[in-house]
């Protein structure tokens, strides 16, 4: 289980670098009013690590790791994950190329918003490190 953890801890960096670099992008494709030929591969990478991240979390939670605090942590991210289908699902839907971009782009945004809330409400910081495992899975302290 705890490679699990430490798997789902790690992954956020990747997350959100490539929603990021999916974000830069975009915003890029809109200001400089090109289209942009990797946006259907940068936000399906995007959700696709996204959904691994989801899937890593409940294997985490059916495997015994849960605490209070995971509820707000599993609610704003099963929301992130709705939102980035979602605008996927928009903007693939969209007739012209710079509606798509600005749908990709608001998408990408509004998701890392909401992953981020998803990371605060554990207590960890977006970059940082909090404790290397959750307090309920450490070892008792040995009284002597």
């Amino acid at each position: 289980m705890n490679i699990l953890y430490h798997a789902h801890s790690g992954l956020r960096y990747l997350v959100l670098l490539v929603g990021v670099l999916a974000a830069l992008v975009f915003a890029y494709g809109l200001v400089a009013r090109r289209p942009v030929g990797a946006a259907r591969g940068l936000t399906a990478a995007f959700t696709g690590l996204l959904d691994l991240q989801i899937l890593l979390g409940v294997a985490l939670v059916i495997g015994g790791v849960f605490y209070g605090a995971l509820i707000g942590h599993l609610a704003t991210m099963l929301v992130a994950a709705v939102v980035a289908h979602g605008s996927s699902v928009m903007a693939r839907r969209a007739t012209e190329e710079r509606r798509a971009l600005t749908i990709r782009l608001l998408g990408v945004v509004a998701t890392l918003l909401l992953i981020a809330v998803g990371i605060t409400a554990i207590g960890r910081g977006v970059l940082g490190s909090g404790p290397q495992t959750p307090a309920h899975t450490q070892p008792a302290p040995v009284s002597r």
